[in-house]
């Protein structure tokens, strides 16, 4: 399956709260592509968009906009998202957090045995440390994304299109080429961090469900690098190449060639104009974003929220409403009998 991935905002601290940003992405299996391809050119010619040509979210009418939506949800699209309000991330809070980051990612030098693992290391630390405070949230909120997609969709798609997992193609939204550090620390940084949580977090799977195409990222048994082992309370049998499933095909495109990352464009713009409660009818299209997302654990929000700030009091009332239509309106995990 294809993972498109684009954010909307620019994750530079605001001075009010309800100053949301948005990143997400849109996983699409082979078999839906066309429906979506269709989708899209639907909407152009509706907006009066050339085919060769992106259509921005301001160029989109409500009335258009929810139409895509629907067409959208009847395919096995799904949208993931992390969201987090610039208003309540102050520079030194997430300059703090940074360094935070930083000396508990050096603390794992030691724990090193080779000399190029612990350059490894420290070159991992470097990267994370000479981000901007705007590069850094923004890099967080993509690692909480790709975890989200990993742990969630692959039960998903296991019970509905197996062989969709037999290949994952992640293709990243490219806005210029003055992010090459970025992208350097993503392609870096994103697996190493993610495959440290999959450890302290490890994604379930169902019996009954079919994981045969998924073989091939998975560690065999006893392939688990000791020094990750010793960090855990209890015995690894068996754990995701992290490292595999992104890198192996991973690459930042320019939007103006692939109808995916337009999609994931207009779906991060109208989830961010949703939180802010930009639409005449923000509870619809909520609903109609709530049906591209899946179900999440416990009944927690299907897309993420993010924050730096401790300050429950920060909360924001209008996402919130906007969120709980999300959780009403989301595909089930599991399907029915």
């Amino acid at each position: 399956m294809f993972i498109y991935i684009d954010e909307s905002g620019s994750f530079v601290s605001a001075p009010t709260t309800g100053s949301w940003n948005v990143v997400a992405a849109v996983t699409l299996p082979e078999s839906s592509r066309r429906a979506v391809e269709q989708a899209v050119r639907t909407l152009k010619a509706e907006t009066g968009t050339h085919l060769s040509a992106e259509v921005k979210m301001n160029e989109v009418t409500e009335i258009q906009y929810l139409k895509f939506l629907d067409a959208l949800s009847r395919t096995h699209l799904l949208l993931f998202a992390t969201a987090t309000d610039a208003g309540v991330n102050r520079p030194d809070i997430v300059t703090n957090h940074q360094s935070s980051q930083v000396e508990k990612i050096l603390r794992n030098v030691p724990l090193m045995k080779y000399e190029g693992g612990r350059q490894g290391v420290q070159h991992l630390a470097s990267l994370i440390q000479v981000l901007s405070p705007q590069l850094y949230v923004q890099l967080v909120c993509q690692v909480d994304l790709l975890h989200a997609i990993i742990t969630r969709s692959i039960n998903y798609y296991a019970q509905r299109i197996p062989s969709a997992l037999g290949k994952f193609r992640w293709r990243i939204d490219q806005k210029n080429t003055s992010k090459v550090t970025f992208e350097e620390a993503f392609e870096t940084v994103a697996p190493a961090l993610l495959q440290t949580r999959s450890l302290r977090e490890p994604s379930a799977q169902v019996h009954g469900f079919d994981y045969r195409h998924f073989q091939a990222y998975k560690i065999p048994e006893g392939g688990v690098p000791q020094y990750l082992q010793e960090q855990t309370t209890v015995k690894i049998e068996h754990a995701l190449n992290i490292q595999k499933l992104i890198r192996e095909d991973l690459k930042f495109e320019d939007s103006k060639n692939s109808i995916g990352v337009q999609v994931a464009d207009l779906l991060a713009s109208g989830l961010r104009r949703c939180l802010r409660g930009r639409f005449n009818a923000n509870p619809l299209v909520a609903q109609a974003l709530g049906k591209l997302t899946l179900q999440n654990q416990h009944r927690d929000p299907p897309i993420h929220l993010v924050s730096f700030s401790q300050n429950e009091n920060e909360a924001d009332t209008t996402a919130s409403n906007a969120v709980k239509q999300m959780i009403k309106a989301c595909r089930p995990m599991i399907l029915s009998r």
